[in-house]
């Protein structure tokens, strides 16, 4: 199997149950012959960088799918033939695949940002409790 990454940009004023129902469609055709999902992010609703086809804002998705080339190539034509989907990118980046140690690095990978995340965090909570300190000083 080789593994893919596919962001998908989808009309952002569809109906909860419509959308569900393109992510289904989605989602079986990526899981014939044995494909699996290796990571799937919801990035919901953001604005567009330039308008298309008169919509300013859209749903994003991101899939990193580990499946066969014919299944990649059915959930393009789909892709292309919706009228609600907006944007499409599919690249391939690996031509085999270990599924289970690709989520694993994948995990590690998140931990790690979150990390990054909450320190970053806690240094700029400290940088701006250090200058309240300053600014009360600075009023005696």
């Amino acid at each position: 199997m080789r593994e893919y990454e596919a962001l998908i940009i989808a009309k952002a004023d569809l109906p909860e149950a419509e959308l569900n129902k393109m992510v289904t469609r989605w989602e079986n055709i990526i899981g014939t012959q044995g494909g699996q999902i290796v990571r799937k992010d919801v990035w919901g609703v953001r604005r567009l960088a330039y308008p298309i086809n008169r919509n300013n804002r859209g749903y994003y998705f991101v899939y990193d799918v580990a499946t066969i080339a014919e299944n990649i190539t059915e959930l393009d034509r789909v892709l292309k033939l919706d009228e609600n989907i907006l944007r499409t990118m599919i690249i391939k980046l690996a031509d085999n695949v270990d599924v289970e140690a690709r989520r694993v690095e994948l995990q590690k990978l998140a931990e790690a940002a979150a990390a990054r995340a909450a320190e970053a965090s806690r240094e700029r909570a400290d940088g701006e409790s250090m200058a309240a300190r300053r600014g009360s000083r600075d009023e005696e």
